[in-house]
């Protein structure tokens, strides 16, 4: 009788100390997932990946940039001397991707008004898998423009391996991440737009875009246009009843009369996008 309880005991603790490592291994690999990767040195400034959210079925990383103080980057739309950004992705994973640039800064200096990022910025990335159940890995393509006394163009390559499929990554979440996404720009629900006008004049010999408002607004930015560029003329001022822009075409020969733009208008501590189309 005695040798059974013993024998009893034995198996009691070996079942045990097996769950116990098992714990253990499973809570070490939770623990050791990476959130974010390595920082990427560049000049005047480092790059790194944050990971994840899930939200509505997509997945979100957040492509982190740090600039020393006095340094900027530029916008999807760098303005008039900027340097365009790209930001790509690629996976066997990706089905599509979008970045999502946040609202930027306005940058007015002898060279013209450019639009760009200074200090700490998150770029969230949205991204549909392909198929859900795979483990996720990504390499992400960067070239961008830093600026401070002179402007380089600075590029590089990130891999980001997430040891685990999307199913683990949607119980995650990300407060970088959520934080970010607040300052990226959207369409408001209602219907009202705050552009009353838009209307193309010739001043000397010179076509000017001017729009007119409802009601006074803060500021304006235009997005990036596939067929033309947007070049902002107006003063810096605390507000504006109307707003003007130059323009020059991408090709030769493309029209802008019944061009539809996009634009992120501020006002009344709040920014949205609104779309025009020239008269």
């Amino acid at each position: 009788m005695l040798n059974i309880n013993s024998k009893n005991k034995n198996i009691l603790f070996n079942l045990f100390f097996i769950f116990f490592i098992s714990i253990l291994a499973y809570l070490n690999t939770s623990i050791s997932k990476p959130t974010k990767t390595d920082w990427h040195e560049n000049i005047n400034s480092k790059i790194r990946i944050i990971m994840p959210e899930v939200i509505d079925q997509n997945l979100y990383i957040g492509l982190e940039i740090t600039l020393d103080d006095g340094t900027y980057t530029y916008w999807s739309n760098p303005g008039d001397s900027g340097i365009q950004p790209l930001v790509t992705l690629s996976s066997k994973s990706i089905r599509k991707y979008n970045v999502l640039w946040p609202v930027p800064e306005i940058i007015k200096d002898e060279y013209g008004t450019n639009y760009g990022y200074f200090g700490n910025n998150i770029i969230p990335i949205k991204i549909s898998l392909a198929n859900t159940k795979d483990i996720v890995d990504l390499d992400l393509h960067y070239s961008l423009g830093v600026c401070n006394v002179i402007c380089i163009p600075i590029d590089g390559k990130i891999r980001i391996e997430m040891p685990d499929s999307y199913n683990y990554y949607k119980k995650k979440s990300s407060r970088e991440i959520e934080n970010a996404l607040q300052n990226i720009p959207v369409y408001r629900n209602n219907e009202i737009n705050l552009i009353s006008s838009a209307n193309l004049k010739q001043i000397k010999d010179t076509e000017i875009i001017i729009l007119e408002f409802l009601e006074p607004i803060e500021k304006i930015f235009p997005m990036t246009s596939k067929k033309f560029y947007l070049i902002d003329i107006e003063d810096t001022k605390d507000s504006h009843i109307s707003y003007s822009f130059s323009y020059s075409p991408k090709r030769r020969n493309d029209k802008i009369n019944g061009e539809s733009f996009s634009v992120i208008i501020f006002n009344d501590g709040e920014f949205f996008i609104e779309d025009f189309i020239l008269d």
